[in-house]
């Protein structure tokens, strides 16, 4: 097993690069967060003082020392970053989504794969403990045969955000690009690619200019695969909700990994433990009563030990563009049946 240190180049020191990206590369033993790109600020120094903080992304590309960069700029800026990362000989991580379009991440991998550089995608909602405990059930058949499988992820912020990237009719912004990757990702995981597809995309907000709800359903053999979010839901829905012929299982609350990460108070022996009150139950369709299923204990630092047992190790990498690349595609299926203009 190597024990050799990773330099990393972080893009950009955003939500994205403060909380999901920047203390897992920071606390790693075997990474080193050598250099963070602000363009005029200097906020990460406060946190990382002994990260350099350059001013042009070609400072990143141009130090011989990072060997790794992270691309987790806004949406529509994913594909040329990483293009020019991968050019440069790095090896790269880019934040959901992967790209604006199927043909930008297939130009991606293609380019990947003839540099022998990693590249992956951050599909870190896999590495939380409710998915987790989802997986471990439908594996050790508590359900019995699958016959519904839901995720919805609701929130309510009426008001038109202020990052123009994720509210303005530009490339990859909306809901479905941000929210949606995620949950599409968590359902081709667990069942791969779907047989038939069903969309309902709609602007909610007033005077929103992006998709802010969604409704796709991902048809499979024997069951379908549902995915809603939006921003106007003001009550406590369940996250989790899936039915099958010996029990039904139903989960609320999500994965506090986030919110502990966004208050800046990290402690990582309880980072990404669920409360007791959000623990899923579990009710037999055969009148045997009900089980309370403690979530299971995960953490995005996972996501990055794979990628470097992958560099240094020769693992095998757990989020792969190709998965990517199928999130892509499936919004773009989604879009391309929906009826919104």
């Amino acid at each position: 097993m190597s024990n050799a240190t990773i330099a990393v180049g972080l893009a950009s020191f955003g939500m994205s690069g403060r909380i999901f990206h920047a203390p897992f590369i920071e606390k790693h033993p075997n990474f080193e967060l050598k250099s963070i790109l602000e363009r005029s600020k200097n906020t990460s120094k406060e946190f990382y003082p002994n990260a350099q903080i350059v001013r042009n992304y070609s400072e990143l590309l141009e130090d011989t020392g990072i060997e790794l960069i992270v691309v987790n700029t806004p949406s529509y800026l994913h594909y040329e970053m990483a293009k020019q990362a991968l050019l440069a000989g790095k090896n790269v991580i880019i934040e959901k989504p992967f790209t604006s379009n199927s043909e930008e991440g297939l130009e991606l991998i293609q380019l990947a794969k003839s540099k022998n550089l990693l590249l992956s995608v951050y599909h870190n909602k896999r590495f939380e403990g409710d998915f987790s405990t989802i997986k471990s059930l439908l594996k050790e058949n508590r359900l019995g045969t699958l016959t519904k499988f839901q995720i919805a992820l609701h929130r309510y912020k009426p008001e038109i955000g202020v990052k123009k990237w994720k509210e303005n009719n530009i490339p990859a912004a909306g809901l479905l690009y941000d929210i949606g990757s995620h949950l599409i990702d968590q359902c081709l995981h667990l069942f791969g690619w779907p047989i038939a597809l069903k969309s309902d995309l709609q602007k909610q907000r007033k005077d929103s200019n992006v998709i802010d709800y969604f409704r796709i359903t991902l048809v499979y053999k024997n069951f379908e695969a549902v995915i809603i979010s939006d921003m106007l839901t003001q009550k406590n829905n369940p996250t989790y909700v899936l039915k099958g012929t010996s029990a039904d299982f139903t989960k609320y609350g999500r994965d506090t990994q986030e919110a502990m990460l966004n208050s800046g108070i990290i402690n990582w022996d309880t980072l990404g433990m669920d409360v007791k009150e959000n623990y899923g139950v579990l009710t037999s369709t055969q009148n045997e009563g009900t089980v309370v299923i403690t979530t299971q204990h995960k953490s995005y630092m996972e996501y990055y030990q794979n990628i470097y047992d992958v560099l240094k190790n020769d693992s095998k990498l757990l989020v792969t563009p190709e998965e990517g690349l199928d999130v892509i595609k499936i919004i773009e299926w989604a879009l391309s049946i929906s009826n919104l203009t």
